[in-house]
């Protein structure tokens, strides 16, 4: 191999400032003085004005997503963003955020069933009956079995 090719290097002090030179009186000659100026002053306004846009942008974005709610097993008042997954920070429940609100994830093949504590209330009076002759509600409940998934 030839390592005196590696050691033929060209040197030119003071090019870098000539070029600059050129190359300032070229764009000077091909777009003007005028079309400079107009130019710094349009890249100016544009700096000025973007971070204004996009405060309002952000805030239009974060109006449209985001979702505040309580979690659906302990009530704990929370926010967050659309379609994310999170969880609880007060029971530790998984949950997934929609449009609506908060509702606990379940994985692809479980079954989630909400549990209601029913007490035997009187019409009437909107209190509990206290009369143990009468029996307990009856619940109806209609089970359908979903077809079988490919697994």
């Amino acid at each position: 191999m030839n390592q005196n090719f590696n050691q033929l290097q060209v040197r030119f002090p003071g090019l870098g400032c000539w070029v600059f030179i050129l190359g300032t009186v070229w764009l000077l000659g091909a777009i003007g003085l005028s079309g400079i100026v107009k130019s710094i002053f349009v890249l100016m306004l544009f700096i000025l004005i973007a971070p204004v846009l996009a405060f309002f942008a952000l805030q239009f974005w974060i109006k449209r997503n985001l979702v505040q709610g309580n979690c659906p097993v302990c009530e704990q008042p929370l926010t967050s963003l659309k379609n994310l997954k999170m969880p609880c920070p007060n029971c530790g429940t998984e949950l997934s955020v929609t449009g609506e609100g908060f509702e606990r994830f379940a994985a692809d093949g479980v079954i989630d069933v909400q549990a209601v504590d029913m007490q035997a209330m009187d019409t009437r009076t909107g209190l509990a009956d206290a009369s143990e002759a009468d029996p307990p509600p009856t619940i109806d409940v209609d089970v359908q079995r979903l077809p079988e998934g490919d697994t």
